[in-house]
């Protein structure tokens, strides 16, 4: 094999270095899928940076990213999520992934995007990287007769349908609201939809008062009418009077639906809505991941009274490396240098440093992960400082 040449790329250069490597990596195959259908759903898809490496002329790995904004501890930072990341058979275990994330890590940083997120092949693998696993999302499966006492109520507020693509605007509308006040929800930017996935799901919008309070997005699917199942991927809303109207909806299709498989937010309490519900609740999906990407970018972020001085290792970002300082300013985060007099408290990873952030870890934790060196009594202050979260990333990528 001949030296290989790692660069960014773009246009029609990034995508027929992608189509081979990204689809032989995350679809069965043969076949590919129809080169420019999936040309025009990667087109679809705004804000991209590429990094690949050739072989000559020959793509053998890539990997992506989108631009996106994430809430973490109420300020919302610049992120990049990060896809298609695939390496071609004959180039595996030679770094290249390393590679790639480097350097895309670094235009992420020059981009202004503090933080990153992706959903991991292998946990293990991007671990050991720095990226550090939320909560899985939760689905809940139960019967729709269980919600026949609510046809009985009247509950005020409304109900729109229509498909996904017609009542895109509003979806974003209602997501960009909760984006606000919920914690790890991360948002793509800028992105349009492309017209073979605007007819592809029902959008149900429960309007309160005559204002977008929440979103269903569903389909039915079943081989007989009266045995369908409704497959709800999202439902969000923005108060318990739309959560009340929207399965107030979902009551409606009793006689069409025998199930209803609905997933949410790892923060959802479904056996909590009503009396005999009794839903089957698993986890599911590939959990995601987060990382830090620029220490000194983790400004204002709402946190308890404390601080301290902290060594941070990070090998694939060493712009991070190095003694910084964190304190509580009026309830928000300020993250400096350390001066050089400062005395360190504690070593700490950049997979602990993430965990502290957006709260997915107990900091006493830490030293069984291999994570940090540091007295169990200052950990529990870190995580005074830091108070646990439940984060939910939102946006699939």
């Amino acid at each position: 094999m001949a030296q290989i040449d790692i660069r960014q790329v773009a246009g029609e250069e990034m995508l027929a270095a992608m189509y081979p490597l990204t689809n032989y990596a995350f679809r069965s195959s043969p076949p590919l899928p129809d080169r420019e259908e999936w040309f025009g759903l990667v087109r679809s898809r705004e804000g991209v940076t590429c990094f690949a490496a050739f072989d000559g002329d020959a793509p053998m790995a890539c990997a992506e990213s989108t631009a996106m904004t994430q809430n973490v501890r109420g300020v919302l930072l610049g992120m990049g999520g990060i896809w298609g990341v695939a390496t071609h058979p004959v180039a595996r275990r030679r770094g290249l992934c390393r590679q790639l994330l480097s350097r895309l890590l670094g235009t992420m940083r020059e981009s202004g995007e503090v933080v990153s997120g992706l959903y991991p092949f292998r946990e293990s693998f991007y671990e050991r990287l720095g990226w550090v696993t939320f909560p899985q999302l939760r689905k809940a499966t139960f019967s729709p007769t269980a919600l026949a006492s609510l046809l009985r109520q009247e509950i005020d507020g409304e109900v729109e349908i229509m498909l996904i693509g017609d009542g895109l605007d509003i979806y974003r509308e209602v997501t960009g609201r909760l984006q606000r006040s919920t914690h790890g929800m991360a948002r793509i930017i800028a992105s349009t939809m492309p017209p073979s996935r605007r007819d592809t799901s029902w959008l149900a919008v429960a309007r309160v008062q005559g204002t977008p309070a929440g979103v269903l997005v569903y389909d039915l699917k079943g081989e007989h009418v009266a045995d369908f199942s409704m497959r709800v991927s999202r439902f969000y809303v923005t108060s318990s009077q739309a959560r009340y109207v929207l399965l107030q909806w979902i009551a409606r299709h009793i006689d069409q639906a025998t199930s209803v498989e609905l997933m949410l937010a790892p923060t959802e309490r479904p056996e909590t809505w009503l009396s005999d519900l009794k839903p089957h609740v698993e986890t599911t999906h590939v959990a995601p991941m987060a990382r830090v990407v620029d220490v000194a970018g983790l400004q204002g972020l709402r946190i308890g009274p404390g601080s301290f001085t902290l060594r941070v290792s990070d090998p694939l970002c060493p712009w991070n490396e190095g003694v910084w300082r964190f304190e509580s300013v009026f309830g928000a985060l300020r993250v400096g240098p350390a001066d050089a007099g400062d005395v360190v408290d504690a070593e700490l990873s950049i997979q602990a440093l993430t965990a502290l952030v957006y709260g997915t870890h107990d900091p006493e934790d830490f030293p069984f992960r291999g994570w940090a060196s540091a007295p169990a009594p200052f950990l529990a202050s870190m995580g005074a400082m830091f108070p646990r979260l439940v984060p939910h990333m939102h946006e699939m990528f």
